[in-house]
């Protein structure tokens, strides 16, 4: 069903994102036309003066194009990691898993890492986590560039079991016997991050442009736990209510106002809740009867 609204709130954790659309209402729920997805091909055959700049125009509305698809994708893909970070807590180990031997053919890396998580969830049923797919520079220590390109690596924000030690050989003598029994292709790095208030916005420090090489174009950019929270998002009358019982009060930890082509004009803000509440909305006091009204989870990533 088709629904409009000017209004709406994500809910990551204790992490809440507010937009107010200033401009128009946004609908969704429609179903979008087909785009058109071809490669642009080259011109075959010779070119005379008006031709040629004909084709160089067209060239670089294409270029101009896939540069800002690239942007967007680059920015909607770490939302979607953060939010879902931010989703689930419990997620407060910051593992990085690596190649001894230089693992430059994506689909290649994919497969071991796959084998590799398949281990670990057969031993430990409740491991879940986030994992992110990035290549190595280009460019070694001696500033030679790599034949191949650079090596397949893993960061992963996963709920792993580690020592509480806070002695270094014995943190170092774990990663190795982690890496033999699980890994089994290189080396791991894991790193204790409880104490970070924003998740999302830690793990996303990590991530650069690397992440989305050209060699990922068309590829999964990170993978995750079937099984974690999604993120919730409210729109219209439900966000009013969630905003009216629970953020009214508060004071912003950012806020920014930005113009969207698509959207318009839009005032965006972000708080951080106390603790986690449940979205649980009290909307009808009639008759001393205080319903609970419960609304779907908009699942966003």
């Amino acid at each position: 069903m088709a629904e409009s609204y000017d209004f709406k709130i994500v809910k990551s954790g204790k992490e809440i994102e507010v937009y107010q659309y200033k401009d128009k209402e946004i609908l969704r729920g429609y179903k979008r036309k087909e785009r058109n997805n071809k490669k642009v091909k080259p011109f075959k055959g010779q070119l005379n003066f008006n031709e040629y700049k004909k084709e160089l125009k067209r060239l670089e509305e294409w270029e101009k194009e896939y540069k800002a698809k690239t942007v967007f994708s680059i920015s909607r893909t770490r939302t979607n990691i953060r939010r879902l970070a931010n989703a689930n807590p419990h997620l407060n180990k910051f593992l990085t898993l690596t190649f001894a031997e230089s693992t430059t053919e994506l689909t290649k890396a994919n497969n071991l890492y796959n084998q590799a998580m398949k281990r670990i969830i057969r031993k430990r049923k409740d491991f879940e986590y986030i994992a992110v797919v990035e290549f190595q520079k280009d460019i070694d220590y001696h500033g030679n560039k790599k034949e191949k390109g650079g090596s397949v690596h893993y960061h992963l924000l996963c709920n792993i079991k580690m020592p509480k030690t806070e002695n270094l050989k014995e943190l170092f003598d774990w990663e190795k016997w982690f890496a033999l029994r699980y890994w089994k292709y290189g080396f791991i790095k894991i790193k204790d991050v409880r104490q970070v208030s924003n998740m999302g916005a830690y793990f996303c420090k990590y991530l650069g442009k690397d992440m989305f090489d050209k060699r990922m174009f068309g590829k999964k950019k990170f993978f995750c736990s079937q099984k974690l929270k999604k993120p919730v998002e409210m729109t219209g009358y439900k966000a009013t209510i969630f905003y009216d019982q629970h953020i009214s009060g508060l004071t912003p930890i950012f806020a920014k106002t930005f113009f969207s082509e698509y959207a318009g004009t839009i005032d965006y803000s972000a708080f951080t809740l106390p603790e986690d509440i449940p979205v649980i909305l009290n909307i009808d006091n009639q008759k001393n009867d205080q319903r609970k009204t419960y609304f779907g989870i908009s699942e966003i990533i």
